[in-house]
Formats: C-alpha cells, sequence, structure tokens
C-alpha cells in the first residue's frame, strides 16, 4: 500500500501550498486543487496508477454526458450491458451552513475532481455531475462484462483509498473536517438496459433506462460511510469470495438484524441483494501494494521481492504480463507465476500453493488449497485457469533451517463471460 498511497501524495503535490492561505474567504489550498486538473492528458501520477494494473490503452473515455458508444443517436434505442456506479458526499449538505458558498464549492470540487480523474483512469465515462454526487458508466460494446466490474470496483476501492489516506490528511492538517463517501455499483445484462434519448428539441439526453442503473444510486444511499455497496449482479457475476463483502446489519431495540435487501418488493416477489464490499482488505490482497496488516517478515513484497504472472492462450503463443486483478482470464489459459528476488536473500526452499474459490472449484475439485509439489524448491511454478472467481496463488520463501522469511500471494480473476445475471423487472416482451 506505500507504493499506492506514494502515486496518491503526488497526484497534486506540485499544485498544493504548504500551508492555508485566506484569499476572499477561499482557501487557495482547494482553489489549487480544483484548478490543477487537467482532463485532456493522463499526468504522470494517474499514468502510474494504469501501469499498476497494466492498461496499455488509451484512456477509453475524456467528456462528460453521452456515452462514447452511443454519440450516433440513429443507433437508439438499443440494449446494451452497462456497469453503473453512483458516488456522493455525504453530509455534504450542511457544508452550506459551516462555510461561504465559495468553500463549499472548492470542498466538494476536491472529491468531484479526483472521483474524475480515478473513474477515467479506469475506462470509466462520468455520465454526470449532480450537485455533490458523480454518475459515471463503466463499459462498452468492445469489452467483457466481467472487466468492466473489475474497473468500477478497482476505481471505486482507490477513490475510497485516496479520501482516507490523502485527502482526509490533506484536510485535518488545515483543520477541516475529512469528507465522507458512499458508493454504489450493480449491473445490468444487455437485455436489461435500455439506451435511448430523453427529452424534446434541443434539451435532450441520452440515457440508460435500467433498474440497475436506479439501483446504483440507492445502494449509495444504503452504504455506511466511507464504504462501497454493491448489488448482486456484481458479486455473483464474479464468484467474488465471501471474504471481501459482508452483510450490512443494523439495530433494532438491541438486537443485530442483517439488512441484505436493496430491493424487497413483496407484493411482486421481487428481492435484490446487496453487500458492503470490503474495500482495505481486497487492496491489502494485491501483490504489488505491499498490505500494510501484514505480519512482519525479513523481506517485503514488491521492494525486496516481487511474483510476475504471465499468461498465453495458445501453445505456439509468447507469455504475456498478467497484472493482479487487472482483467478477467478465460478458461484453459496456461499461467506462470515466477519470483524475483531484488535483494540478496539466502534461499533455503520454495513452496507455492494453490487456493481457490468460488462455485465452480467448490463443486470440482476435492481440496480448494493444495501445495504444487512438482514446483517445490523452484522459482517459477505452472498453472492453468479453470474456474470463474479470485484464485491465489501463494509463495513461501524459507532460509536453510527451514524458517519463514518471507510469503506472498498474487490473485487473478478467471471468467468465462457465461454466467447469468439476475434478471428483475418486466422484460420487454412483457
Amino acid at each position: 500500500m506505500s507504493q499506492l498511497n506514494d502515486i496518491f501524495d503526488r497526484l497534486f503535490a506540485s499544485k498544493i501550498p504548504t500551508e492555508v492561505i485566506y484569499e476572499s474567504q477561499q482557501f487557495s489550498v482547494f482553489e489549487k486543487l480544483a484548478k490543477s486538473h487537467d482532463i485532456e492528458h493522463v499526468r504522470p501520477p494517474i499514468q502510474e496508477l494504469r501501469n499498476l494494473f497494466g492498461k496499455e490503452n488509451s484512456i477509453f473515455s475524456h467528456s462528460i454526458g453521452t456515452h462514447p458508444d452511443f454519440t450516433d443517436t440513429s443507433i437508439l434505442p438499443i440494449h446494451q450491458y452497462i456497469c453503473s456506479l453512483f458516488l456522493d458526499i455525504s453530509g455534504s449538505t450542511k457544508l452550506g451552513l459551516k462555510f461561504p458558498l465559495s468553500k463549499v464549492r472548492l470542498y466538494k470540487n476536491a472529491i468531484l475532481s479526483t472521483a474524475i480523474e480515478l473513474f477515467q483512469a479506469f475506462d470509466g465515462h462520468i455520465h454526470r455531475l449532480q450537485g455533490d454526487a458523480v454518475f459515471a458508466y463503466f463499459g462498452h460494446k468492445d469489452m467483457k462484462k466481467s472487466n468492466a466490474i473489475l474497473n468500477a470496483l478497482n476505481a471505486a476501492s482507490l477513490m475510497q483509498s485516496y479520501n482516507k489516506h490523502t485527502l482526509s490528511k490533506l484536510f485535518e492538517e488545515n483543520n477541516l473536517p475529512p469528507l465522507r463517501i458512499r458508493i454504489g455499483i450493480d449491473i445490468g445484462d444487455d437485455g436489461d438496459v435500455l439506451w435511448s434519448e430523453y427529452g424534446i428539441g434541443n434539451v435532450t439526453e441520452v440515457t440508460s433506462t435500467s433498474i440497475h442503473t436506479d439501483l446504483a444510486a440507492k445502494l449509495q444511499s444504503q452504504s455506511p460511510r466511507n464504504k462501497i455497496m454493491i448489488g448482486e449482479n456484481i458479486y455473483k457475476y464474479l464468484d467474488l469470495s465471501d471474504s471481501f463483502f459482508e452483510i450490512k446489519t443494523r439495530t433494532e431495540n438491541g438486537e443485530k438484524i442483517e439488512d441484505k435487501y436493496v430491493l424487497e418488493d413483496k407484493n411482486s416477489y421481487t428481492y435484490y441483494q446487496m453487500r458492503v464490499f470490503n474495500w482495505e482488505k481486497y487492496l491489502n490482497s494485491f501483490s504489488s501494494l505491499p498490505n500494510l496488516n501484514s505480519e512482519t517478515r525479513n523481506y517485503n513484497s514488491p521492494t525486496d521481492f516481487e511474483l510476475i504472472c504471465s499468461v498465453k492462450k495458445e501453445e505456439d503463443e509468447h507469455y504475456k504480463r498478467y497484472f493482479q486483478n487487472s482483467y478477467s482470464l478465460e478458461k484453459e489459459m496456461q499461467i506462470r507465476f515466477e519470483l524475483h528476488t531484488y535483494v540478496p536473500m539466502s534461499i533455503g526452499n520454495i513452496k507455492w500453493k494453490v487456493v481457490n474459490y468460488g462455485t465452480e472449484a467448490e463443486q470440482s475439485e476435492k481440496d480448494l488449497e493444495y501445495f504444487m509439489e512438482k514446483s517445490e524448491g523452484m522459482h517459477v511454478c505452472e498453472q492453468s485457469t479453470a474456474y470463474t472467481g479470485l484464485h491465489f496463488m501463494e509463495c513461501y520463501i524459507y532460509n536453510h533451517n527451514g524458517n519463514l522469511i518471507a510469503k506472498d500471494k498474487f490473485s487473478i480473476f478467471i471468467n468465462d463471460e457465461l454466467r447469468d445475471f439476475r434478471r428483475i423487472g418486466v422484460s420487454e416482451s412483457g
């Protein structure tokens, strides 16, 4: 996580003064912050974030409003999937009771401008700014649905991390209360999202009509502060391990009650679930982002050593580097994990351990966790992709006395895009 925090700290480092100066009742720190965003070009810190996730192509969208897939309105109306994300600044309404409007604007823009950049860095499209909220789409006609979800989760997780570790620190250093944000994410399949124009004459907007688009906003409203709430389609389509999310609870009459439904219509027997996504645990699972809560070892990843992953689909292809959780892999791909050391290490033995999660693995494997005996003692371990879900390869490094001196794990997402989405609402034929 230290590498990530370093990138965050430098995001606006050249623009932020060391002291807060009052100018016409405005904090110049926020003025500089708000003016520092140039979305026409990718600044180095944002590019570093993209590099951590292996994003080689240019950013998908630099605009706001109509999704790039639907600028040609002659194709409308049309059905096409989309992953919707809604971010809201919690408690911002009361800012107007505490500060002058000029300061309220700068306060909000510190969050909104950051969200725009981070969402665009993960190929999201900013559809609308709604006062103290951002509504963004992830996914397009050439992107796999699982990758749209991953981009949304990665962007939302980094947004929460940025707010907690960088923006909040900036606010507190200047005797300002940190802002809290809530995020909701959901996805609708092709048949469940209709793109069309709303309005009349020159007053029109191209947007999505979908209960899942509406639910993204409702999920946000149900999210605890500084958390991410995800819809049922999100965690089920990825077959995400339940160790990364939890059921929301509330207390009534001294009793803790599970609050698991974002949509609960007893008259139509329609129920749609939600979960609180543990973004901190998710980011701490990244090999390239050191875990702040990890056990103390002789050596740490990725500064002292690193696990490098490469994949290929065909036998005669060259291996291509895969960056952790950057996109979903197809099944039956060959995958290679390599241990790279950057400092002298007295290595006596190396063990590799597979840790599988998900319904398919549970139904097909006798043991979800097992050591790769053929790769023991080697710096390289080869496997193949088999089951939809988030899976880990763990590496244990021992000295010549048999003591564990270092360990790390590398996660990969696998998805064959064949899982069904939850269908709710009335179909076109209905």
